[in-house]
């Protein structure tokens, strides 16, 4: 009996111990730093790869501790961050039978500055031969400078310079080294750009026929299958644009050492040869060359052609010490785990461990805060953390206890769904038809029923924050409107709701990702929304990635739900220009329009940023009503805070696009962050 008493009146004390002792380790692991935010995390600790994040939450970490040379500010414009000073310029090299006609060539341009100086006229700023190599430099990208230039040594008759590309289904680094020490004709080789191991592009200076025999015989030898050069054009010179950054002086990584142009060479250099799904991936390509200039505090690049959009690229790029890169050449998870670079981010590394991390601001006569972080937390811990105020941030929102951390917080949208439609289909093609069903689609309804942190998206083809975005309006739900349309077109509905034409139903196959929630739900609601116009839908899912992407490339769909992640780039062409609208062009949705290519092209080979929303608008103005695509929700992440993170822009208004960024800036100094018309639908 004594026993038995003892047990029940022991037990409530012993649970109320445990819960005592529970607060206090909760406290003294999670205790509040001194000028410092608590965040609470249920993922495992990241291995902070800067450029290869697997959360928003490692992505807006390393964002403290990382620096790029550029940076998108919270206003959408580019801003200077390691590199304080860009600037675009042009090379253009030709060649010539010999040294002396070089020389004359030089000779000829050296006498044009003369009172009329048609040197500032042309933009070129130096000329210089070496060999029978005459090259210039121009201060500006425009082409008329250097057309204006070369028709002064037309008459000098500067040799052709071919492009050729080369491909075999082996790799041919290796035989192509042999190839060029060994060969007397290598040195028409002006230029060699690796795509990838099985495949290279060379410029050729002059005659390049014996060349071209000589290396096809050599790349043959021991191949089964003979090697493929193909002959992609000439050129009586070669053009080449150059992007200049100079590094801000006074940057310095965290463990002391002084941040150089070698660090950001080494950097690109990396990221051109891994494989890595990186953004702007396609800029990166271009890269012809990277060098060091001005006793290491200049990025001289030089891409192999004109493309305005390659500036993007260096925007929110991490930058890395060289010296670490060359001390892990293959740098993997482990290597940011077990040897983390030092960064030159506003925040440094104080500790780390399995379970925690603490960042410190580099500048302590700034008001930034320090941040713990704790991972792995478990649901009781979070609540502990909760209820006896050590925690600032909950993230994700959904672990958290509302009635404690009231105000929710969204980042910024990395991706949104879209339906792209193959206008090759035989009802699709018609365009009043695709607009009819953007106007029958009910977005509101989706962002309520689907679940996900999902916010509304404009019409654009373009990231939206940016400083060219457009923000461009989308059609309005209007589904008699969108009926009568279709009616119009001898498409009316018929006694069980399905819309008919002559000799056929209003039918076809949306082509769904099959291995994501998000995907498969919005599918079917759209399929119901659509079927209310009077539009039979079937889904069909594609088992994996690689079954998707061959379906995209074999055109093989009649509409396909993907998601469009977004990139510092106004470049559409790969999309939306007819030379890519064939089978294995990255057109996928067929879209072939004159007017539409000459727009695509001149914002692909666009170098001044200010002029870029002028452009996209006029692109925007005759793509967009085609309806070449539906534009449905983008998908943020959220964290919860305590109200005393809240500021007055998530106070007064909807929840505003946030990061760890703006916290680490103090309020009264931030500027005001973007609006975003966000909704929050938790999984049922």
């Amino acid at each position: 009996m004594i026993l038995t008493r003892t047990l029940i009146l022991g037990f409530p004390l012993l649970v109320a111990a445990l819960a005592w002792w529970a607060a206090e380790v909760s406290k003294r692991s999670h205790e509040r730093p001194k000028d410092g935010l608590v965040v609470m995390l249920a993922q495992n600790a990241p291995a902070l790869n800067p450029f290869l994040p697997a959360t928003e939450a490692e992505r807006q970490i390393a964002d403290l501790v990382h620096e790029p040379l550029l940076r998108i500010d919270e206003h959408g414009a580019l801003q200077p961050a390691l590199a304080d000073l860009w600037r675009w310029t042009q090379e253009v090299t030709c060649w010539f039978a010999d040294a002396a006609t070089a020389k004359q060539a030089l000779e000829r341009l050296q006498a044009q500055i003369g009172d009329r100086n048609r040197w500032s006229e042309w933009h070129l700023d130096s000329a210089q031969t070496v060999e029978n190599e005459l090259r210039l430099s121009f201060t500006e990208t425009a082409a008329a400078g250097a057309q204006q230039a070369l028709e002064v040594i037309a008459d000098l008759r500067p040799q052709p310079a071919a492009f050729w590309r080369i491909e075999r289904e082996t790799p041919l680094r290796e035989t192509w080294d042999k190839f060029m020490a060994a060969s007397s004709q290598a040195k028409q080789i002006r230029r060699v750009w690796f795509d990838g191991s099985n495949a290279c592009e060379i410029v050729v200076a002059g005659s390049s026929q014996r060349l071209i025999d000589d290396l096809r015989a050599a790349l043959d030898v021991g191949t089964a299958k003979r090697t493929s050069l193909t002959l992609r054009g000439e050129v009586g010179a070669l053009v080449e644009p150059v992007l200049d950054l100079d590094i801000r002086p006074g940057r310095f990584w965290h463990d002391g050492k002084p941040v150089t142009a070698e660090d950001a060479r080494a950097t690109f250099e990396f990221l051109r040869a891994s494989d890595w799904p990186l953004p702007n991936r396609d800029a990166l390509r271009h890269i012809q060359s990277l060098e060091t200039q001005n006793d290491g505090t200049r990025l001289h690049v030089t891409f192999r052609r004109r493309y305005g959009p390659a500036l993007g690229a260096f925007a929110d790029m991490p930058i890395l010490p060289a010296a670490w890169l060359r001390e892990h050449p293959q740098a993997g998870e482990m290597d940011f785990l077990e040897q983390p670079p030092p960064g030159a981010g506003s925040h440094r590394i104080a500790s780390r461990d399995a379970r925690s991390l603490i960042l410190t601001p580099v500048n302590r006569d700034k008001e930034a805060p320090r941040f713990l972080f704790s991972f792995a937390v478990s649901p009781l811990m979070t609540q502990i953390g909760m209820r006896t105020r050590t925690v600032d941030l909950v993230w994700p929102a959904s672990a958290a206890d509302h009635a404690q951390l009231t105000q929710l917080r969204f980042t910024p949208p990395r991706q949104r769904l879209v339906v792209l439609w193959n206008t090759r289909h035989d009802i699709l093609q018609n365009t009043r038809f695709r607009a009819a069903l953007a106007q029958a689609t009910d977005i509101g309804e989706l962002i309520r029923l689907v679940p996900g942190r999902l916010g509304h998206a404009d019409a654009s083809l373009f990231a939206p924050g940016l400083w060219f975005s457009t923000q461009a309006p989308r059609v309005p739900l209007d589904l008699e409107k969108a009926r009568q349309a279709l009616a119009d077109e001898g498409w009316p509905r018929d006694v069980e709701g399905v819309a008919r034409g002559v000799d056929r139903e209003f039918r076809f196959t949306l082509l769904v990702p099959a291995r994501d929630v998000l995907h498969r739900r919005t599918a079917e609601r759209l399929a119901e929304q659509w079927r209310k116009l009077g539009a039979v839908v079937a889904l069909e899912y594609a088992p994996d990635a690689s079954t998707l992407a061959q379906r995209l490339r074999e055109h093989r769909f009649d509409a396909v739900l993907l998601d469009q992640r977004f990139e510092v780039s106004w470049d559409q062409l790969p999309w939306w220009h007819s030379a890519q609208a064939s089978p294995g062009g990255t057109n996928f949705c067929g879209i072939a329009d004159p007017q539409i290519d000459l727009q695509l092209e001149a914002l692909a080979t666009e170098f001044d940023p200010a002029r870029v929303p002028e452009r996209v608008r006029a692109l925007e103005s005759q793509l967009l009503p085609l309806h070449p695509l539906l534009t449905l929700f983008t998908t943020h992440d959220e964290a919860a805070t305590v109200p005393g993170l809240a500021d007055e822009t998530t106070t007064k208004n909807p929840p505003g696009a946030w990061t760890l960024r703006h916290l680490a800036v103090p309020t009264k100094h931030a500027p005001a962050k973007p609006v975003i018309d966000l909704k929050l639908r938790l999984p049922e």
